[in-house]
């Protein structure tokens, strides 16, 4: 008689059966093109396309402190849970709630509608209500972003090469002691400049925030909603740092790292036999330099695209030194670290957000959903899924493409300055297109 089977449908398996060579050569000259056009577009189309309008202005009650409150609360709610609940990472609320919840799905919240970040961290909130906010030392301005960049270091490492980042009991010992480390810094150097530049996730989602086509802005009492076209916020928002170009280099370098370290071709690099993967343990060491060095490289390749760029051009006013113009080109990479993500988490987030859901559900008393991975197991669907990563990493860089000859223009005054400044990055990201969809296809062992 026939029984119930157990089956385990697996992310990688299908799509490698997929042409993935004409999916290389076509997002990658379709990058390619969007550069030639960016070349012959006049200047001012270029910075035109991303001039935002105001589309409201008005009084809004101020709900930040309320909503930060309420936020701390289910946080201290869910590490409680950490401690005491179940230890299977995918029953237990608190690691499907930072790893699905807020680290896969809130990004792109934020890319959306906008920095929701600011207003539920659940910092914020408790320290302007006990006015312990105010710091009593000064956040050195030498440091620029450093804190920060560390920090989110520090991050990507328990979350890729630390034995058990979903450990419900160890995840809530780490949260605990960020929330500890950031009341601690936020009382010393005030919340404000500690935000800004020294709270790790603060930083990062203010980033994303930069590519919304909704944007924000309070000035006294009076709220300000505008809207253009994708990334017009980061033309328009504040300039950053050669440490706030180290950020975001770390933020794309992490999510590309956790898929070339799944590869066999990583996994043969360092020795390890894909198919007899011996668990995080044997490989945290190199692990460990693997992202440094996928940093490095990242970070050496980007530097020496500013440096040959301003090498072809011609004159060097203030705006086009090396410094200020790393800043400026490195808030146009944010819609690739944007596509990798969303490329690299979405299955996560088909498969994982469901679990979230039904322990939502275990969690008020009512029957929870079945999660199915069904999906997964067919062509259709799996080609699907294959489209819409490899789409991501393709929109993602010719966005930022666009957005950096705009930039150069806006910097320069003048397309063709611009297009030559542009071009040794353009044709990093070109080359990064091909390997972002050579990741997706890579077969995975880990």
């Amino acid at each position: 008689m026939p029984r119930p089977a157990l089956a385990h449908a697996a992310d990688g398996g299908i799509v490698l059966l997929l042409p993935t060579g004409y999916y290389l050569l076509g997002g990658t000259l379709a990058v390619a093109a969007s550069m030639l056009v960016a070349a012959l577009m006049p200047a001012g189309w270029a910075t035109g396309l991303f001039r935002a309008r105001t589309l409201w202005r008005g009084r809004l009650p101020r709900i930040e402190v309320g909503a930060s409150l309420a936020g701390a609360a289910v946080l201290a709610g869910l590490v409680w849970i950490g401690f005491t609940g179940t230890r299977d990472p995918l029953e237990n609320p608190l690691p499907l709630a930072v790893w699905t919840l807020w680290w896969v799905a809130l990004p792109l919240v934020c890319a959306l509608v906008g920095n929701v970040w600011a207003a539920v961290n659940p910092w914020s909130g408790f320290l302007t209500a006990t006015g312990l906010g105010r710091g009593v030392l000064t956040l050195p301005r030498e440091a620029g972003y450093m804190p920060a960049t560390l920090l989110f270091l520090g991050f990507a490492w328990y979350e890729l090469v630390w034995l058990s980042p979903e450990d419900p009991a160890g995840l809530a010992r780490a949260v605990s002691a960020y929330v500890g480390l950031t009341l601690v810094a936020a009382m010393l150097f005030g919340w404000r400049a500690w935000s800004e530049r020294g709270e790790c996730f603060s930083v990062f989602f203010g980033f994303i925030a930069r590519l919304a086509p909704l944007q924000w802005s309070r000035e006294g009492e009076t709220v300000h909603l505008r809207a253009g076209f994708p990334g017009f916020g980061v033309l328009h928002g504040p300039a950053i740092t050669v440490s706030g170009a180290l950020f975001i280099l770390l933020a794309l370098a992490t999510v590309s790292f956790d898929g070339l370290s799944r590869t066999f071709t990583w996994l043969g690099l360092i020795g390890v036999n894909p198919l007899q993967f011996p668990g995080r343990s044997g490989v945290m060491v190199p692990n460990t330099f693997g992202l440094v060095w996928a940093w490095a490289v990242l970070g050496s390749a980007f530097f020496a695209c500013i440096a040959v760029g301003r090498w072809l051009g011609r004159g060097d006013g203030p705006a086009m030194r090396g410094a200020p113009m790393a800043g400026r080109l490195a808030l146009t990479i944010l819609p690739i670290s944007l596509a990798y993500h969303v490329a690299h988490y979405l299955t996560v987030l088909m498969v994982n957000g469901q679990y979230a859901r039904a322990a939502g559900e275990r969690l008020v008393g009512l029957e929870p959903v079945e999660v199915t991975t069904s999906f997964l197991n067919t062509m259709a669907d799996v080609e699907r899924i294959w489209q819409a990563q490899s789409g991501a990493i393709v929109a993602g860089h010719v966005l930022a493409v666009l957005l950096a000859h705009a930039s150069m223009v806006e910097a320069t005054g003048d397309g063709r300055e611009a297009t030559r400044r542009g071009a040794p990055l353009a044709a990093l990201m070109i080359g990064y297109t091909a390997f972002g969809l050579w990741l997706l296809a890579a077969p995975t062992g880990a």
